[in-house]
């Protein structure tokens, strides 16, 4: 396996095989940590991983946060040792406005158009919305994710790719939108090299993926 370097992405399996149902898991919660820091994932039972700061947080359907199986296998996951190397203050944040922010040409080499963004937020959330969890209002917490290239949306997933993790290390799970209100610090890198691996045994050759 290659060296892990700062901002590198490694990544298991494809969001379009997820999305097809492929549910054969390989990588353990346990390998996360020679990989990255920081990421998000589906293990084979189809709870939520959500690797923040170095810890694994295994997040049931409902949003319930239970202890992350050492053993579990992951069926598809991304994750990368996040070292930020940007920071810009802005007035709000949400969904729609991180991806307009990475599109910007004020950014120069911040830009994140064909190029992957590991980014983070932390702070005083006025609203979260998760995939299958509902939504939380007015929480504190950290939110952490992926700004994809659109020609790399079926490999890895949407445009932004986050999950959530509340204060207290009791809520989260995938996100579909999000709102803060004040000024927030955004912190984000550029991906220098994304690494794939490939699930194995018949069942991934027998998918058809677009």
């Amino acid at each position: 396996m290659v060296g892990s370097i700062p901002n590198d992405i490694f990544q298991f399996s494809t969001y379009s095989a997820l999305n097809a149902g492929f549910k054969d898991g390989q990588p353990q919660t346990a390998n996360l940590s020679s990989h990255g820091s920081d990421g998000l994932g589906v293990y084979e039972n189809g709870n939520i991983l959500v690797f923040q700061d170095g810890e694994a947080h295994a997040i049931r359907p409902n949003g319930d946060i239970v202890p992350a199986d050492s053993q579990a296998r992951l069926i598809f996951v991304m994750v990368t040792i996040f070292q930020p190397t940007f920071r810009i203050e802005v007035p709000s944040l949400s969904l729609e406005s991180v991806q307009e922010i990475f599109q910007e040409p004020a950014l120069q080499l911040g830009r994140g158009v064909n190029t992957y963004v590991p980014f983070k937020v932390v702070g005083k959330f006025s609203s979260v919305e998760f995939k299958e969890a509902g939504s939380l209002r007015d929480v504190s917490g950290q939110l952490f994710g992926f700004v994809v290239p659109e020609w790399m949306r079926s490999v890895s997933g949407p445009r932004v790719h986050a999950c959530f993790l509340n204060e207290d290390g009791k809520k989260g799970g995938l996100v579909t939108d999000f709102e803060m209100e004040g000024k927030t610090e955004l912190r984000f890198a550029k991906c220098g090299r994304f690494h794939l691996g490939f699930p194995q045994g018949d069942r991934w050759e027998d998918l058809r993926l677009k």
